[in-house]
């Protein structure tokens, strides 16, 4: 997600910490992203499970953010410990109220029309032809449904995360997104990503556990997963980055994770459970 370097470093008192980098000229908007997580790090409430901000040091168009270390390990796919362990985190995160300095989680959301871009644009496929339409639907005036006064994180993902297996315990990382919100978002987030990002026990698991966390929030979580899915599609489209060669064929590959799941969510949302 970042063209930028990321690394530990071990100091000369011992300590080791997490330093992450970007310039201005490699790619503007990361920059600008390490600039607001500085902002973001310093008004978390201490109980919230982040790391905490050492430095910030800017040098011509560098921007660099040093922080605490978070101990554990980030996942390349979900386990049900790992979603365990994140879904504690969220639930701390969600019971704090947004500092005042955040914004509302709107302005963290973008392409959330997806669907009804593709909907108008003509489908690509048959599964688009039977469903973009009905999605462009259910998650019709988003920015009503997610507004909220509670603290969320809005970029759950894998490798946004640390996760101590030893002692059941996750760390959320990467704060610039931190926004306004309802207390249900990063929940939801977290279902979209489990069936995007796959689990250690395959796709009809991974599937299966995203429905079953996807059942306990308030029907609009479903709504907001059928919207990330569309995201994911209309930018993958539209979207090119020549510094983030890769990032249009990570999208289309969660697009065709999430079918199964957000055709489910679709029926649920329009036919009654």
């Amino acid at each position: 997600m970042s063209p930028g370097p990321a690394a530990a470093l071990r100091l000369a008192d011992g300590r080791t910490v997490f330093a992450k980098a970007m310039s201005a000229e490699v790619r503007a908007h990361n920059h600008m992203l390490i600039g607001r997580e500085s902002a973001v790090l310093d008004v978390l409430p201490p109980s919230v499970p982040a790391p905490r901000r050492l430095a910030t040091v800017e040098h011509g168009p560098w921007i660099a953010l040093v922080t605490t270390w978070a101990a554990g390990a980030v996942g390349e796919l979900w386990t049900d410990a790992s979603i365990a362990a994140v879904v504690a985190a969220c639930k701390t995160v969600s019971g704090h109220r947004a500092p005042d300095e955040l914004r509302p989680v709107a302005e963290r959301i973008w392409d959330f029309d997806g669907w009804e871009r593709v909907a108008a644009a003509g489908p690509a496929d048959e599964w688009e032809a039977a469903y973009a339409a009905r999605a462009a639907e259910v998650v019709a005036d988003w920015p009503r449904w997610t507004a909220g006064d509670a603290l969320v994180h809005r970029d759950m993902r894998a490798d946004n995360v640390a996760v101590d297996l030893a002692t059941g315990s996750a760390t959320l990382l990467d704060w610039a997104y931190a926004a306004a919100g309802v207390p249900w978002l990063d929940f939801a987030q977290l279902a979209a990503d489990i069936v995007g990002t796959g689990h250690r026990l395959g796709g009809q698991v991974a599937t299966d556990r995203a429905y079953r966390l996807i059942q306990a929030l308030p029907a609009d979580a479903a709504r907001f997963v059928v919207a990330m899915s569309g995201m994911w599609r209309i930018r993958a489209a539209t979207v090119q980055h020549s510094v983030l060669p890769t990032i249009s064929a990570w999208r289309r590959e969660r697009v065709q994770a999430s079918r199964q799941l957000v055709t489910r969510l679709i029926m649920d949302l329009t036919e009654g459970r």
